[in-house]
């Protein structure tokens, strides 16, 4: 429960963050809350004596745990590259950098798919495995828990929808559209050793995503040793396809999945080469007769989050500033806080903040006082000793 709460938590805080930077350090809570829950449901599975169960969900977490060290610093790395290339992580000041900052775009797209769980990454695997070991756990012995954990299994299904959401609005905001600020036509796309740091990642995003069975191999003498089962010979039984405990229950078949985005491609480009004979007529965008249009008339980074905002408006700490009829200037303003960021570490840091000042005092820069602090020092630890 403490790490759906977690995974809740930080989903709901990514999709109405307006920094790039920030969205994806909540977007690291939601994925860690994801992972405790598998931690927390092996532990029942094994507390039951379920050993195979125990080690399905153990299996999903560490798949996740690789999984997200690969797309999730994809993305930090992209987002280094449009921070180093226009010196702003507002993403109300950001967007369409596709056109300016391609390779960034291509790149950043796929860990957006990845850490949004759509096949064929290795996103999609770990979350569908955390799933699957939810939807096998009515087998346990207690009503109770038989009762609370398909409900349990609808809120991270859930989660991964909010989580795909904050992903369409990371991507959609800062590359999609026209730019915000005229600054960004001067972006520069990432240099050679940058595509490279890029490429090894994607390379483990994908890798995860087609061989789900020879990784499963790969970790499965922790789960045998954590919890005394494994997936190993199981899913080795499946051959190309990933079955987790039973071929009738469940199965999943990266390769076919693939193959069959790529003949959909192949048929749809062959259609249009056919019937259309490769013709290409460039137009602008419907602007539902308004041919005035600029970059303030798209979806900007707050109003995309609004709905959340307004649906889960208990979890957030929101302060308003809303004019009045008499303002001859009105302004309204919204800004979304974090309680826990407000109540919990704004009061350490204070106290930080003191206990440093008043142990600065002691740095007097004189060094007969330093000299006092040392001789005190001694007469303290020769009266230790003597006792």
């Amino acid at each position: 429960m403490l790490g759906l709460a977690t995974a809740l938590f930080g989903v709901v805080f990514a999709a109405v963050q307006v920094d790039m930077k920030r969205m994806l350090a909540y977007s690291s809570i939601e994925n860690i809350g994801l992972m405790f829950t598998g931690i927390g449901l092996a532990v029942l599975f094994s507390a039951y004596g379920m050993q195979p169960m125990a080690s399905l969900a153990l299996t999903a977490v560490l798949y996740h745990v690789t999984s997200h060290a690969f797309f999730k610093s994809l993305l930090f790395v992209g987002t280094g590259a449009v921070l180093h290339a226009t010196s702003e992580r507002n993403l109300g000041k950001l967007g369409g950098l596709i056109r300016y900052m391609p390779w960034v775009a291509w790149i950043t797209l796929l860990a957006v798919l990845a850490s949004a769980g759509l096949p064929p990454f290795g996103g999609f695997v770990s979350e569908w495995l955390l799933l699957q070991s939810f939807l096998f756990s009515p087998s346990l012995p207690s009503p109770f828990l038989n009762m609370l954990i398909p409900v349990v299994a609808a809120l991270i299904a859930l989660i991964a929808a909010l989580a795909g959401y904050t992903m369409v609005k990371f991507f959609g905001i800062i590359f999609l559209g026209q730019p915000r600020e005229d600054k960004l036509a001067q972006a520069h796309d990432a240099g050679g050793w940058e595509r490279v740091g890029m490429l090894w990642l994607v390379s483990g995003c994908v890798a995860l995503g087609l061989f789900p069975v020879q990784f499963i191999a790969l970790i499965d003498p922790v789960t045998r040793t954590m919890v005394g089962a494994g997936m190993g010979n199981t899913v080795a039984a499946g051959g190309w396809l990933l079955v987790p405990v039973a071929m009738e229950r469940a199965s999943y078949g990266p390769a076919i999945f693939l193959l069959g985005v790529a003949a959909s491609f192949a048929i749809a480009f062959l259609l249009v080469r056919i019937f259309y004979h490769g013709r290409l007529r460039r137009a602008p965008p419907w602007d539902c007769g308004y041919p005035w249009q600029n970059a303030r008339m798209q979806d900007t980074a707050e109003g995309f989050g609004q709905p959340i905002r307004q649906i889960f408006e208990p979890f957030f700490r929101i302060e308003r500033e809303l004019p009045t009829p008499f303002d001859r200037q009105p302004r309204y303003h919204v800004s979304v806080g974090d309680p826990i960021w407000h109540w919990l570490y704004l009061p350490l840091a204070s106290v930080v903040e003191r206990l440093a000042r008043l142990i600065g005092r002691l740095q007097q820069g004189r060094i007969a006082v330093y000299l006092l602090y040392s001789f005190v020092t001694l007469l303290l630890v020769l009266t230790v000793v003597k006792q």
